[in-house]
């Protein structure tokens, strides 16, 4: 989604959800892989709507490489999906639909590959959006703190106001300039405490966040991991948008 500027409008707070340990998770988490409880061996293959044991091995897991799954609740919900896209794609896996978990991906949560900055010397708190793989990193002095699925703009045309536009996210380095604590509506839709990094763009919560580049040019992220990403990225923060 992407706002007009001066157009935006509240139209109310929703509550924030607790956050989840991922951005607490200490920087060595990616290193704890040889006393991590997730051998392939251990583990059942486990589908999108299932419930046990398993998928709360698998949240806690996700947490502890700094994914967001949402409450560890053993079940196999959306947010657990999102989780588990966010990681496929950062092993160079190629998630589908239905995210299961089976022998390959629990052999990576056992021993994860670390995903390199896109950026060198980068500000050490910073947001980097990475187009290719559709994934957000947010970075916290200098340690790598959050992944999450993303969606960004579609590349496809769509009229406004009489006029044609392309869905199309800018690439370069930016600044969170601007921030919204709730709702915003715009002539496009609504966005979920979104930061705001150049013009009507902004990294925001949005319900609907497929596996393929579908919005007008925001960089769309789960709603869950929206209440975690948004205190992340105060005014000012450095966002760097790549291919």
């Amino acid at each position: 989604m992407r706002i007009s500027l001066g157009k935006a409008a509240a139209i109310g707070t929703l509550s924030a959800m607790a956050l989840v340990p991922a951005v607490a998770a200490p920087a060595t988490a990616f290193a704890a892989a040889a006393t991590s409880p997730v051998s392939a061996q251990a583990n059942p293959t486990v589908h999108f709507g299932d419930k046990g044991a398993a998928v709360t091995r698998l949240q806690q897991r996700l947490i502890a490489l700094h994914y967001d799954p949402g409450k560890v609740d053993g079940q196999y919900g959306s947010g657990t999906r999102f989780a588990v896209w966010a990681f496929q794609k950062a092993q160079g896996m190629h998630p589908v639909q239905s995210a299961p978990v089976g022998k390959k991906t629990w052999a990576a949560l056992a021993h994860p590959r670390v995903p390199k900055p896109l950026v060198k010397n980068g500000a050490k708190t910073r947001a980097e959006v990475d187009i290719k793989h559709q994934l957000l990193f947010i970075y916290k002095s200098g340690k790598l703190v959050l992944i999450s699925h993303i969606s960004s703009g579609s590349e496809t045309y769509y009229y406004q106001n009489g006029q044609k536009e392309k869905a199309h996210t800018p690439r370069g380095n930016f600044k969170v300039y601007r921030k919204a604590k709730g709702w915003e509506t715009s002539p496009l839709g609504k966005l979920y405490k979104a930061s705001y990094f150049i013009g009507g763009y902004a990294i925001h919560g949005e319900p609907e966040v497929p596996l393929h580049p579908a919005s007008h040019g925001c960089v769309r992220i789960p709603m869950q991991t929206a209440d975690i990403v948004a205190p992340m990225l105060p005014i000012g923060t450095r966002v760097y948008v790549r291919s």
